[in-house]
């Protein structure tokens, strides 16, 4: 009796593929350029660091001691 009350979470119903989900589409290619734009700078970032320790290293000064 008290579930005749009640209203689903999800609502089944056929998708419009007349009309595609722009805002969607536009989220998802934008969230992807986003993560690969961090990831090239992050890579660049840590192939600097590298560069910088490596070279640091190899630094044979009897003054920075």
């Amino acid at each position: 009796p008290l579930l005749a009350f009640t209203r689903s979470a999800f609502v089944a119903k056929k998708r419009n593929y007349d009309q595609p989900n722009w805002f969607g589409v536009a989220l998802a290619f934008g969230t992807s350029a986003a993560l690969w734009a961090f990831l090239f700078r992050q890579h660049e970032d840590d192939v600097m660091e590298y560069e910088r320790r490596k070279a640091e290293r190899h630094h044979k000064c009897t003054g920075c001691s």
